[in-house]
C-alpha cells in the first residue's frame, strides 16, 4: 500500500517560506519527536525553555520581527509551511500565539514603549506571548506560561499586560501539551491603541495559522495510519492490502491534502488579498481542516484497532491534539455560521439593488 503523505513542497521561488519549513523539519524531527512529547507530559510542563530556544536559535521564532527589533521582518505567508510542520509534530509551544499573531499585533504599533520593548525580548527567544481575541478566545494558551497578554477586544481596543498583572487560573484541557488558563488582568495594562483593523487581522491571522496547524496534525494521523496498516498483518496479509482500508486511507489522503492546500492559501492570501478576502479564505480554510480533523480521529482510531486507545501508545497525542485545535479560534460549525451569514447578507444587499 503506497501513500504519498509527505509536506506538500513549497513552491520553489519563494526561498524564505522554503527555508524556514526545511530548518523546522530538520530541527523538530531531531528535538520534537514522539520521546520529548512523552517526557514533557511526563513532567506536567508542556513548554520546554531548551526547545523554544533552539527554536529562537534557528531564526524561526523571529522570522517575522522587524529588522530593527532584531527579527528578518519576513512577511507572514513565509510561515505557512513552518506551521504546518510544527502541526504535524505536535509541538507543544505557543509558536503560532507568540511568534506570528504576537508579532503581527505588537508590529502595528511601532513606536509604542510596549513593542520597542518586547520584540526584541520575542526575537531573542526570551518571552512568551499570550492572545485573547474576545469570543474567539476564552481561554489563554500556555496561559500559565505567557510573559505578555495581548488583550483584544471587539472594538479595536488593544491592551497589554505583563504576567505581574494578571490573575492566572488553570483550566483542565483535553490536550495536556497544549494547556489552557482563564486569566483576569489586574488593572488597564499598557493601551496600544485603538485599532478595529488591527484586531481583525490578528483574529484572520489566528485562523488561518490554527488551519495550518491543523492540517498538519492530521496529516501526521495520516501518515501514522498508513505506517500501521502496512506492517500490521491479518490472515496472513498487510491490513493496509484489504479494499476497504485502502479506500478508507484514500479518503482521508484526499481530504487532508485539500485542508492543507486550504490551509497553506488562506495564509498566503494575508499578504496577497484584501482583507474580507483573506478572512473568508481562513475562516473556510479552518471549518474544512476541522472537517478533515474529525476524518482523520475516526480513521486513525478504528485503522488502529484496539491499540489506537491506550494511554501507552503514541496516537493519543495527536488525536487530543487536533481536537483541541479544532476548537481553537472558533469552531467549524461557528466559522460555517459567520460565512453563511455573511453570504446572505451579501445576497439581500445584490438582489436590492
Amino acid at each position: 500500500m503506497t501513500l504519498e503523505t509527505t509536506v506538500p513542497r513549497v513552491p520553489a521561488d519563494d526561498d524564505d517560506r522554503q527555508v524556514l519549513t526545511e530548518l523546522a523539519t530538520d530541527l523538530l524531527a531531531r528535538h520534537c519527536d514522539r520521546e520529548h512529547l512523552r517526557a514533557r507530559l511526563d513532567l506536567g510542563q508542556a513548554h520546554d525553555p531548551a526547545l523554544w530556544r533552539r527554536l529562537s536559535e534557528a531564526g524561526l521564532v523571529s522570522a517575522l520581527v522587524p529588522p530593527e527589533h532584531g527579527g528578518a521582518g519576513l512577511s507572514t505567508s513565509s510561515v505557512s509551511g513552518l506551521l504546518h510542520v510544527l502541526g504535524r509534530h505536535a509541538t507543544p509551544e505557543p509558536f503560532l500565539e507568540t511568534a506570528v499573531v504576537g508579532v503581527e499585533v505588537l508590529s502595528a504599533f511601532p513606536d509604542s514603549a510596549v513593542a520597542t520593548t518586547w520584540l526584541p525580548r520575542i526575537a531573542a527567544g526570551e518571552a512568551l506571548v499570550g492572545v485573547r481575541l474576545g469570543p474567539l478566545t476564552p481561554y489563554v494558551v500556555h496561559g500559565a506560561d505567557v510573559d505578555l497578554l495581548l488583550d483584544l477586544t471587539p472594538d479595536g481596543t488593544v491592551r497589554a499586560f505583563t504576567a505581574d498583572d494578571l490573575d492566572v487560573t488553570p483550566v483542565q484541557s483535553l490536550d495536556e501539551l497544549r494547556p489552557l488558563a482563564s486569566i483576569e488582568p489586574r488593572g488597564d495594562g499598557e493601551l496600544l491603541g485603538v485599532a478595529p483593523e488591527v484586531v481583525d487581522r490578528a483574529r484572520t491571522v489566528a485562523v488561518a495559522g490554527a488551519a495550518c496547524l491543523l492540517a498538519g496534525a492530521s496529516r501526521a494521523l495520516l501518515d501514522q495510519t498508513v505506517d500501521y496498516v502496512t506492517v500490521r498483518h491479518q490472515f496472513g496479509r498487510p491490513v493496509g492490502s484489504f479494499q476497504a482500508v485502502k479506500h478508507a486511507a484514500a479518503d482521508l489522503a484526499v481530504m487532508v491534502d485539500m485542508a492543507t492546500s486550504a490551509a497553506l492559501a488562506a495564509i498566503d492570501s494575508l499578504d496577497r488579498s484584501d482583507p474580507d478576502d483573506a478572512r473568508r479564505r481562513a475562516w473556510s480554510a479552518k471549518a474544512y481542516a476541522g472537517d478533515a480533523a474529525d476524518r482523520a480521529n475516526v480513521a486513525a482510531l478504528q485503522l488502529h484497532g484496539g491499540i489506537g486507545f491506550t494511554w501507552e501508545y503514541h496516537l493519543h497525542l495527536w488525536l487530543k491534539r487536533v481536537m483541541g485545535l479544532a476548537a481553537s479560534y472558533g469552531t467549524t460549525a461557528t466559522l460555517r455560521r459567520d460565512l453563511a451569514r455573511e453570504l446572505l447578507a451579501r445576497t439581500r444587499e445584490a438582489a436590492a439593488r
